[in-house]
């Protein structure tokens, strides 16, 4: 099965930390807006792909999940706690995320950090090949 998705044509997750519900809600902590583009729900079984717009100030919540990541940063800059590492990160940066390992990220500046990241998992066997 062929699929084709334009970011253009997507909305935001439904979450509670999103820029929607907190203007909506009128709370002053503003975090981030997520678009699945790639999931399970529409044509990979192993593949998320989707990308994270983080506003300033704001951050992600940090997370643990069983898949390898990776990040690529569209545009702004901030930080990116992986583990106990801590990777300055900006616009044209990419970033490798092992699984089981706890991460997240922070928005630095004036504009908001976009990045597209990828996650998928595989069987132990193929990691050998």
């Amino acid at each position: 099965m062929k699929y084709l998705v334009n970011v253009q044509e997507k909305q935001p997750d439904v979450d509670p930390r999103s820029l929607r519900a907190r203007v909506k809600d009128r709370e002053k902590a503003v975090l981030r807006d997520t678009y699945f583009l790639i999931d399970p729900d529409n044509v990979s079984k192993r593949l998320k792909m989707g990308y994270t717009v983080i506003y300033p100030t704001g951050t992600t919540t940090g997370h643990v999940h069983d898949e390898e990541e990776v990040y690529y940063v569209i545009s702004g800059e901030g930080v990116m706690v992986v583990g106990d590492d801590e990777f300055p990160i900006k616009t044209g940066d990419a970033l490798y995320v092992p699984p089981k390992e706890f991460h997240t990220t922070y928005q630095r500046g004036n504009i908001p950090l976009t990045v597209l990241w990828v996650t998928g998992k595989l069987d132990p066997e193929e990691y050998e090949k």
